[in-house]
């Protein structure tokens, strides 16, 4: 896999996992109670917006790493 793929991979897991946080400070699960984002409901529907788009890169970080090896 060469490193431009490798790129999208790492890009793709760490959006993921960022809108994953970003959904549960919307939900109140985790943060602190004084955030901005905490318990905000605006805050769930990015967060679920920014995890896909990241899954959509990973995935295709790894399709296209695959492909053209």
């Amino acid at each position: 896999m060469k490193p431009v793929y490798l790129l999208l991979v790492a890009i793709g897991i760490l959006l993921a996992l960022a809108g994953a946080v970003f959904t549960l400070q919307g939900m109140g699960m985790v943060g602190p109670d004084s955030g901005f984002m905490f318990n905000n409901p605006a805050w769930i529907y990015q967060g679920i917006a920014t995890a896909v788009i990241g899954l959509l890169t990973l995935v295709g970080g790894i399709f296209l790493g695959r492909r053209k090896a």
